[in-house]
């Protein structure tokens, strides 16, 4: 059976009245454990068509950093050449690198976290624009467990809004801040909050049906999780979307199990070196069989890391101060911090409680070496989040929460953490594809400039992004306004 059928199966099973028992659970396409054809076709001297992509798939991999991509010293993803262990094998990602366009340093977005970041992957805009400052909602009485998930609060025009009016397939798989998107193919990130939610019982009311089918067919309980089954998953998706009669020219991926393995386990080791190798087979996976399908030679693909997750040991909880002083409580606050990991925003009710706050964090961050305080004109020359009354950035090594109840200091819950203000480490970019220049590397490139150059690469307008195009990443003009900040060039 080919690649092919074997995607196309799926689908029938899926689709197939009582039958779905019999249906292949098992990834469509049979990882290789050599490069993909069309890669190795190409590396011994195939030339691609000349023009712009018929599609753009832009994968994300949470935690993926520069280093690790271009095998160059230890990195956030975390320190992949590691201290007395082999460097990983990912033969997909460098040959993607060596074969198209490269960033060595990406310059992150405030804070570096997941929702943030992922917007502005689609927007071109910094947090304090695009309207999702954080990873977590601040609710009156606490930090809220719910994410920014909500489609309707990202402000801008985004990649995908963009391509379907130009009357185009588009599909987002496990996107965050997607919940409620006018997206065709939609599986948007869902994260169960109450006792008895579950990810794919969440899944019934936000995702398009022919996709919600294709999971029930798999019937996975592993992939409720983020991991290395829901990245299978995922990638199985991604490939029956491929192969159907119109398949998207937009699709946004993300997966995950190299931060579930970096935030577990820490950089060093087994755990983070099998999660990247995993992660390289399932994009070998996945360009087999957009090449099986025909959808590979004319297309591009974009693998971005979201950020770098940096090695912690001991977390601060600012919230803990400020209970002691009377401002955070069981039910309400008057002043509050929110915890990104590398960095915390603090907000109060009025001037005088963040006045407040700020002198006993300040005295904290003297007392401790924990972290610094973050100014309100650096917050917003940062683009970070504008209602946020100053911020805190964490030292090497520490990690912020937001609980109130306990010690201020104690041993990190987790090995590593993103979330920083700066760039520190940084994350991975990766071009390759019709309209690409082959054999690039960019010393920096903004994660700002992302969605617009990708805007440029399809041909779409993207005029209100804070970015620019990186126009000389292609090899196609761009044919309509694609940013209004600042000129970045390669």
């Amino acid at each position: 059976m080919t690649a092919l059928a074997r995607v196309r199966r799926l689908g029938l099973c899926a689709l197939a009245t009582g039958a779905l028992a019999a249906c292949q659970t098992g990834p469509l396409v049979a990882a290789s454990p050599s490069l993909p054809a069309a890669l190795a076709r190409r590396a011994e001297g195939g030339a691609l068509a000349p023009g712009r992509p018929a599609r753009v798939v832009l994968v994300s991999v949470a935690g993926l950093d520069s280093a690790a991509v271009l095998g160059t010293g230890a990195g956030g993803a975390a320190g992949v050449a590691g201290v007395g262990t082999a460097r990983p094998s990912l033969p997909v990602l460098r040959a993607l690198a060596r074969g198209g366009a490269a960033a060595e340093v990406v310059e992150t977005v405030a804070p570096a976290s997941a929702y943030p970041t992922h917007t502005t992957f689609v927007t071109g805009r910094r947090p304090a624009s695009h309207g999702v400052p954080a990873d977590r909602r601040l609710g009156r009485r606490a930090v809220r467990r719910a994410t920014h998930s909500d489609a309707g609060r990202v402000r801008g025009s985004t990649l995908w809004q963009v391509a379907s009016s130009d009357g185009v397939v588009v599909a987002s798989l496990d996107w965050p801040a997607t919940q409620g998107a006018a997206i065709p193919l939609l599986l948007p990130d869902v994260v169960p909050e109450r006792r008895g939610e579950t990810w794919q019982g969440l899944l019934g009311a936000t995702t398009t049906p022919w996709l919600l089918r294709l999971v029930e067919s798999r019937a996975d309980p592993r992939a409720g999780a983020p991991g290395a089954a829901r990245d299978a998953l995922m990638v199985d998706l991604a490939c029956e979307a491929s192969a159907s009669p119109t398949p998207p020219v937009l699709l946004l991926l993300r997966l995950s199990q190299v931060e579930a393995a970096l935030r577990s386990a820490g950089g060093h080791g087994e755990a983070a070196h099998g999660a990247l190798e995993r992660v390289d087979r399932e994009l070998g996976r996945l360009v087999d069989c957009l090449d099986a399908a025909g959808r590979f030679a004319d297309g591009a693909l974009v693998v971005v890391g979201d950020r770098a997750l940096l090695p912690v040991h001991t977390a601060f909880y600012p919230n803990a101060v400020l209970a002691q002083a009377g401002l955070v409580g069981r039910g309400n606050w008057s002043a509050i911090a929110r915890s990104n990991g590398g960095s915390a925003f603090v907000y109060a009710a009025d001037a005088e409680d963040a006045v407040v706050a700020r002198r006993l964090l300040g005295e904290e961050a003297e007392r401790t070496g924990a972290f610094r305080v973050v100014s309100a004109d650096e917050m917003i020359r940062l683009g970070a989040d504008p209602d946020a009354w100053f911020g805190l950035e964490a030292e090497p090594g520490y990690v912020f929460g937001d609980t109130f109840e306990g010690p201020s200091l104690r041993a990190a819950a987790v090995r590593a953490a993103g979330g920083q203000l700066a760039s520190a480490g940084s994350p991975a970019f990766v071009a390759y594809g019709r309209g690409v220049r082959p054999g690039l590397r960019v010393p920096r490139l903004r994660q700002i400039d992302v969605a617009p150059t990708l805007a440029a690469l399809l041909g779409l307008p993207l005029p209100d992004a804070d970015g620019r195009a990186l126009v000389g990443l292609l090899s196609v003009p761009p044919k309509a306004p694609v940013g209004t900040g600042p000129p970045a060039t390669p």
